[in-house]
């Protein structure tokens, strides 16, 4: 599919009609969780209870968007401990499509071209999502072009001191971003001294 720059541009302000279109366009219903907060420029999403084919339009338009300021993507699945093989089996047919590698890369880039951008957005909010590295990467490299972001959070992803090298590489000259969040990020000591230069400085708390 092959937008045209005019409808490119209108959707980049207009979240919801841009949205509504390409849900259209793959025949599809769009989500009254994705439309409920937009009046306010929010976007907060409980990702576990969205289907693989329902997130396209969402990321599709979240990466031309310059209006929306909160952004949350956020997943409360935890997988099962349990040894036996065919409950294993039946829990992976289970698993959200948010914790697919496809999806995760996907968010990650829209979000790149969103933060890259986006002159409103102030809050971004990814709350236990299971990022690769590549994903970080992207993320990395959209947080180093803003400089609208005051908050961001990766709580509950485990992204451990390495993933936590590669965020911090975004963040380190911000002159915007004055609170982060890596609560559950399965940081040792090593990921605290790398945060805790960063923010020596970057000044934010």
């Amino acid at each position: 599919m092959i937008e045209s720059v005019q409808v490119r541009q209108r959707g980049a302000y207009d979240f919801e009609t841009h949205y509504d279109n390409l849900c259209a366009l793959q025949d599809s219903c769009p989500l009254p969780a994705v439309k409920a907060h937009l009046p306010q420029g929010v976007l907060d999403l409980n990702g576990d209870r969205i289907r693989a084919n329902d997130w396209m339009p969402i990321l599709n338009t979240l990466k031309i968007n310059k209006s929306l300021e909160f952004v949350a993507i956020r997943s409360y699945y935890q997988p099962s401990t349990d040894d036996n093989e065919k409950k294993a089996i039946i829990e992976k047919r289970k698993t959200p499509s948010i914790r697919s590698k496809e999806i995760t890369y996907r968010l990650c880039k829209s979000l790149k071209e969103c933060l890259s951008t986006s002159p409103t957005i102030t809050c971004l909010e990814l709350q236990g999502l299971p990022f690769r590295e590549r994903d970080l990467n992207l993320l990395m490299r959209g947080l180093m072009k803003n400089n609208t972001l005051n908050h961001f959070s990766l709580e509950f992803c485990r992204i451990g001191d390495t993933g936590l090298e590669i965020i911090c590489r975004g963040i380190k000259n911000s002159t915007s971003v004055n609170s982060v969040n890596f609560t559950g990020c399965s940081l040792s000591w090593k990921g605290a001294d790398v945060l805790a230069r960063v923010i020596k400085v970057g000044g934010f708390w």
